[in-house]
């Protein structure tokens, strides 16, 4: 009976330190493999541009005809080629700043018997804003992109278990989720400096494999034309994206619902 039991021990010491030495290896490093980028924003932008082309061919057309006429044509071409749809535009292109701006989850878990929230952080987050200052039911949101392999929490181990076991972000087909937008609801009639402006913004949001559509309700402030703040939240479930906790000792009763909260910042795409 006693040699039963010493084999039993034996055996599901082997198993848990197989499960934490998998958790552990199966994590890597948690350094991204490329800078995180996102797709800009180009419907409005190149809009503006053709605009500016039109201009600039109309232009040397009637700089054409002027020379024929014996006109100044060097006078005719600084006055008509200020861009002057570009200058006037009131669609403002921003891009956010990673250093000021994170994503992050929170889920509650027993751990060691009791309740614990698991809060994960990264800053490594792209996208583009367009707002309209004239029209702001025209403004855009792009594809926001997370590096979801750089996400930490206060455990190193937990850390290699995300990366690991629960989103496979160490394999690169896993690094990244996106979320993008297809509807935006709350714009108001007119946005000035300083606003904060209520969105209800719902999108796909695709992680680990799998997408699922997403409602952040969020807030926009537009603390000045070089600075914009976007807070919001939106809670999903982990079975929705078929995402699993490996058996830990100490761990037990992790929730289905994860909170999911954005702090970011944009500048001017130019700046």
């Amino acid at each position: 009976m006693v040699r039963r039991i010493g084999v039993a021990l034996a055996v599901l010491v082997l198993v848990v330190l197989g499960a934490v030495a998998y958790v552990w290896f199966s994590g890597g490093s948690g350094e991204p493999s490329t800078e995180v980028t996102a797709p800009p924003i180009t419907s409005r932008v190149t809009t503006i541009v053709a605009t500016t082309a039109t201009t600039a061919t109309t232009t040397a057309a009637t700089d054409a005809t002027s020379v024929s006429e014996g006109t100044t044509a060097t006078t005719a071409v600084v006055e008509t080629t200020e861009p002057a749809e570009v200058a006037d535009a009131s669609a403002v292109l921003y891009k956010i700043d990673k250093a000021e701006s994170s994503v992050s989850f929170e889920i509650d878990e027993i751990l060691g018997g009791n309740p614990f929230r698991v809060v994960g952080v990264t800053t490594e987050v792209a996208g583009e804003v367009l707002i309209d200052f004239g029209d702001p039911g025209a403004s855009q949101l792009g594809t926001i992109v997370i590096n979801v392999r750089t996400l930490a929490t206060d455990s190193n181990f937990r850390d290699r278990a995300i990366r690991g076991p629960i989103l496979g972000s160490s394999r690169d087909e896993n690094e990244f989720a996106t979320f993008e937008p297809t509807d935006i609801e709350g714009f108001p009639d007119s946005v000035t400096m300083g606003d904060q402006v209520p969105l209800r913004i719902t999108g796909t949001f695709s992680l680990s494999g799998e997408s699922r559509p997403v409602t952040f309700d969020t807030e926009v402030t537009v603390v000045s034309a070089d600075r914009v703040e976007v807070t919001g939240a939106a809670t999903v479930l982990r079975s929705d994206f078929g995402l699993t906790i490996p058996d830990v000792p100490s761990v037990s009763d992790v929730a289905d619902e994860i909170l999911l909260v954005i702090d970011l910042v944009a500048v001017p795409a130019g700046a």
